[in-house]
């Protein structure tokens, strides 16, 4: 057998080879796809088993309040059910209170802009501190006529372009 011969058999064997791998993973694939289908066909039975029994819950909930159906074990679900509805009774009632508070210091400041009198000053935060520039200090105040920081009013010695204190930056010298 050539050179030639023993190249081809086994580029032609390679081929097949790549053939039957090809056609197993598209039959894999294919079974892949169907077990897919079926796993999403059981999701939405599960789904709709989920919300029939929903619904019958409900329905033996009505039974029970109405006298119609009387079952001490699912009485006391119907108990929790009632416990668990006055918690929220209980919260939607305190969310109308608060909201009534909020309308209630809408009006106070509506009210007092109406009259002209000037609102209640915000407490002072510690941006609106930080923002304002410092008193003088005594050195400041005793520091001969010179460049000044114009932010915290420290007298600024040298040469520097910025405050040694807060960082401002310095107006140039005279």
């Amino acid at each position: 057998m050539s050179f030639l011969d023993r190249v081809t058999k086994a580029v032609g064997e390679a081929v097949d080879r790549g053939k039957k791998e090809v056609d197993q993973f598209m039959r894999i694939q294919k079974i892949n796809g169907q077990i897919g289908d079926s796993e999403k066909k059981i999701a939405d039975a599960t789904a709709q088993i989920q919300q029939i029994k929903a619904a019958i819950g409900e329905k033996a909930l009505e039974m029970l309040r109405a006298g119609t159906l009387i079952s001490p074990e699912l009485q006391a679900f119907s108990e929790q059910i009632a416990g668990v509805e006055q918690q929220i009774a209980a919260e939607g009632a305190t969310i109308a209170e608060k909201r009534a508070e909020i309308e209630k210091i809408k009006a106070e400041d509506e009210a007092q802009n109406a009259q002209g009198a000037p609102a209640e000053a915000p407490a002072a935060t510690a941006a609106n501190v930080a923002r304002a520039p410092a008193p003088a200090s005594p050195a400041a105040a005793a520091a001969p006529a010179g460049r000044v920081c114009p932010q915290c009013g420290t007298p600024a010695g040298g040469s520097g372009a910025f405050c040694m204190q807060c960082g401002a930056k310095l107006a140039a010298q005279a």
